[in-house]
């Protein structure tokens, strides 16, 4: 990592002693073990409104589509407390990225929350004095902008804060020194004949979502599916950006062993993507045939029995809940083995919910099943540990028989429902969630029973 200066002026001061008093004496003796660049290896800004930011780069060498964690601290200066946005943890956040400009020619990182009302709980309290850092994963920003040097800053953006909580705003811009990152190449992807040409051609591939994705894939052998594997780990990314994870793992699918071996092999890579790649990993053994593992044996082995025998459904419930918020309202829906359908929504700002009750014809109810089914709902599980401000999170629970082991309870994200191996079976449940009508789920190909009027005539 290389630090040079944005025009702010080099912080030598030292970090407060046990005793709060600096002799002469201790002096010397701190300065025999603090070196310079301990001292100077957080970059701090200029103060803005009492408050300055400081970011810390990594120390070394970094590569394409591996860990990089960037450390971003804020330090009160100011006389009195202060509230900032995301230096708390478990509140979601998301990264704006913006790239080198000619009148900044460094990446700008802020955070993209700005048009959001945020909750106090989202803010953390600084006092006087105090600093707090949080850490900034950029691993995918890197691994879509390759090998190279970097200079990057952090910029904190105004965040609006709901109720009278009142949260802390700069009189002018604020941000971080500037840092230098050295992103090297995947070797991985080098030894294996991908240059950084055919790196940039299925890179292109992949975000248009071309069909011919698998055969340019197919020439570079155990390279291609490596290639697919490590762009895996972009399904941890927010927003659209995670569609092109989800597209790579479609296409590890039709590689075969090789796709479930070039996994594997990206887990001890890119440890920073292992909830992603542990799933993906888990899915593709799963749509290669292989057995099932003793922990889902039980509800799998039961999940067959219900769809082969009707008899057997006495037991079986099935909710989902799509929203359920104060300024979104709630929309839940419940299936039982017997066919009956419960859809309990409330208006966004109602107080009190409607309810409608229907039943499913047993042929509707075997379909919901085989979504179940196919979308290996004992495989789902959230990936990413935060979602986008407001982002819902809707919760599916399965009931198969009474007991721990023939239950399942899911809650993703509504990204990772919309672009995982999971999007039909949402699409599915919000298609039955809206109408309580026994006619909802009637293919598009099938007419209309007689007991409804005739469509308009134009």
């Amino acid at each position: 990592m290389r630090c040079f200066p944005s025009g702010a002026a080099l912080d030598f001061s030292l970090p407060s002693m046990a005793t709060g008093v600096v002799t002469k004496e201790r002096y010397a003796e701190r300065t025999k073990t603090v070196t310079l660049p301990a001292m100077t290896e957080v970059r701090w800004g200029h103060e803005v409104s009492g408050v300055r930011f400081g970011i810390r780069a990594p120390s070394r060498e970094l590569e394409a589509g591996g860990t990089v964690v960037i450390e971003v601290l804020a330090q009160n200066r100011s006389q009195t407390p202060i509230h900032l946005f995301g230096f708390q943890p478990g509140y979601p956040r998301s990264l704006r990225v913006s790239p080198p400009k000619q009148h900044r020619p460094w990446i700008r990182i802020s955070f993209g929350d700005t048009n959001v009302f945020h909750p106090p709980e989202a803010f953390v309290r600084l006092l006087p004095g105090a600093i707090v850092s949080t850490g900034l994963d950029l691993s995918f920003v890197f691994d879509r902008r390759g090998a190279g040097s970097w200079d990057l800053a952090f910029a904190y953006d105004p965040v609006r804060a709901s109720g009278r909580h009142d949260a802390w705003k700069a009189e002018g811009d604020v941000q971080t020194g500037i840092c230098e990152v050295v992103v090297t190449v995947a070797r991985s992807l080098r030894d294996a004949g991908i240059d950084e040409a055919a790196e940039t051609r299925l890179d292109d591939l992949l975000l248009r979502g071309d069909p011919d994705l698998v055969r340019h894939l197919h020439p570079f052998g155990r390279g291609g599916a490596a290639f697919a594997a490590r762009r895996v780990a972009r399904i941890l990314s927010a927003g659209g950006e995670s569609t092109l994870g989800w597209r790579a793992l479609d296409a590890l699918s039709l590689l075969g062993d090789a796709g479930v071996e070039a996994v594997h092999e990206a887990r001890g890579q890119l440890p920073h993507a292992e909830t992603a790649l542990a799933f993906a990993e888990d899915w593709l053994r799963h749509r290669r045939g292989q057995p099932t593992t003793d922990h889902h044996l039980p509800f799998v082995t039961r999940l067959e029995r219900v769809l082969e025998q009707p008899d057997q459904r006495g037991n079986f419930l099935l909710t989902w809940t799509a929203v359920d918020s104060d300024i979104h309202g709630s929309r839940r829906l419940q299936v039982f083995g017997n066919g009956e359908r419960i859809v309990t929504a409330r208006l966004p700002g109602a107080s009190v919910a409607h309810t409608r009750r229907s039943y499913l014809a047993p042929h509707q109810l075997q379909v919901l099943l085989e979504a179940l089914r196919d979308a290996a709902v004992w495989l789902l599980r959230p990936l990413r540990d935060r979602g986008l401000p407001d982002e819902p999170r809707p919760t599916l629970e399965v009931q198969l028989a009474l007991g721990e082991p023939f239950t399942r309870n899911v809650a993703l994200w509504n990204g990772e429902w919309r672009l995982g191996p999971a999007s039909s079976l949402a699409d599915l449940l919000d298609r039955l969630s809206q109408s309580a009508s026994p006619d909802s789920m009637l293919p598009p190909s099938m007419p209309p029973p007689s007991s409804l009027p005739p469509p308009p005539s134009r």
